[in-house]
């Protein structure tokens, strides 16, 4: 693995150590029960928040040579 890569794939890591975390606070809460529909969206809305982060972090600019952000598209 080049270094560039050896240390995106660091960051990644510590990227998906946070969703992960913020994702066990959501599943503790979800446990703990819903008391309303503001307490649903809101926790609906941190879930897509916490998505969102966790597919970020494989596509940060510069991730890969030339600046593409999506692995799967890089040749």
């Amino acid at each position: 693995m080049r270094h560039g890569l050896r240390r995106h794939a660091s960051d990644i890591g510590s990227r998906l150590s946070l969703a992960s975390d913020r994702l066990d606070r959501l599943c503790r809460d979800v446990s703990l029960g819903v008391r309303d529909q503001r307490q649903f969206d809101e926790m609906e809305s941190e879930a897509q928040a916490i998505a969102a982060d966790i597919v970020a972090a494989f596509r940060q600019p510069d991730a890969r040579p030339g600046g593409c952000t999506n692995p799967r598209r890089c040749g």
